[in-house]
């Protein structure tokens, strides 16, 4: 990793009183979002020790240029990335953290006011290792940038002050927590902060959810998008619970009824394959086709009373489109499980690019 520049010197403040904080933001052809990612960053300085680290990984969109722009405005510190992936490229930037808060946030990441200084408080418990705050979806969002959004805040509702995943990109870690179990694990793509929530657990940490600690994901737009994105992480899914095989019902914010959504989609279209098969060679009944179609029939009721308890809770048309969305989001894991089970028994090395692709500049999508 080398340092590009440091945009402006970062001079600690002389109230030594607060908690100092470093916020580290990795970028790999981020340039649609990153004047609003940094803006709203910067938002959160009250006064305290503060720093913003900045890890371009080998974007190719202008991200680059935008930054240098950037630091006219705000402290920034750029550095370029090892090129190793989402999990190396925060590493890269935790390591060069100056303050025992770590507050890392995607480069898609949109904060509201006050979000560093609740999930900072919640750090204040010596017992806490990392506090994440809450995706709101954003109604002005695109069509998939809004399902993804409201399937999440439903998913939010059913947790807790106290949570066994923590989601990087939108958490404050406590550093020494960091520094005492090693860090993301840089070997995973999309499930890196699963695993690293379950090993900072596993280290006696408390992970704490702070539901008034807002901020809005920009998701990937478009159908194709959010499929690629959902193949992903149903693909980083499957590395996580083949290192943490008790995590294989989910967890707080991913529970078992998500989980296990597309194994019955698995068994669903089996059972129609192998049904339509035998009847073509044997002439049989179409019995399996029918178990397959009323398993199909199942998973669309459940979302269909996910989207309308999401509509009645945030009042967004979106969410009348769960069945369908989400049996598609099946689809992109059963896809996924196919390729990872073919890796696997292939003895294929493993690469976080199989789960967290990189992601295209804006011109070539």
């Amino acid at each position: 990793m080398q340092r590009l520049s440091v945009l402006h010197d970062i001079e600690p403040r002389d109230d030594h009183t607060m908690t100092g904080v470093s916020f580290v933001v990795p970028v790999h052809n981020g340039a649609g979002h990153l004047a609003d990612v940094i803006a709203a960053i910067a938002a959160q300085d009250d006064g305290r020790p503060f720093e913003i680290v900045v890890v371009d990984d080998g974007s190719t969109d202008g991200s680059a240029a935008l930054l240098e722009s950037l630091a006219q405005s705000y402290r920034i510190t750029v550095v370029r990335g090892p090129g190793r992936g989402a999990a190396a490229a925060v590493n890269a930037g935790i390591r060069l953290a100056s303050h025992p808060v770590v507050c890392q946030v995607d480069q898609d990441v949109v904060l509201e006011r006050g979000w560093m200084q609740t999930l900072v408080a919640a750090l204040d418990d010596p017992a806490a290792g990392a506090a994440q705050g809450r995706y709101v979806a954003d109604p002005g969002g695109s069509f998939f940038t809004r399902v993804m959004g409201l399937d999440l805040e439903q998913r939010y509702l059913r947790v807790g002050t106290h949570s066994d995943h923590v989601c990087t990109g939108n958490t404050a870690y406590r550093l020494a927590a960091l520094d005492a179990v090693g860090l993301l694990d840089e070997s995973l793509g999309y499930g890196y902060d699963n695993d690293l929530s379950y090993r900072l657990q596993a280290a006696g940490y408390r992970l704490v959810f702070c539901r008034d600690a807002r901020s809005r994901h920009r998701w990937r737009e478009g159908l194709v998008g959010y499929l690629v994105q959902q193949y992903g992480f149903g693909y980083g899914r499957l590395d996580v619970v083949a290192r943490h095989p008790r995590r294989y019902a989910g967890d707080a914010v991913s529970p078992a009824a998500m989980m296990w959504h597309p194994l019955v989609m698995s068994i669903a279209l089996g059972l129609i394959a192998t049904g339509f098969a035998m009847s073509a060679l044997f002439g049989y009944s179409m019995g399996l086709v029918a178990a397959g179609g009323m398993l199909l029939l199942a998973l669309a009721l459940e979302r269909s009373f996910a989207g309308a308890r999401a509509w009645r809770a945030f009042g967004n048309t979106a969410a009348v489109a769960f069945p369908v969305v989400h049996l598609l989001r099946d689809l992109s894991w059963v896809a996924a499980i196919l390729v990872w089970t073919c890796r696997r028994l292939l003895n294929r090395p493993h690469k976080p690019g199989h789960s967290m692709a990189a992601r295209q500049p804006s011109s070539l999508r």
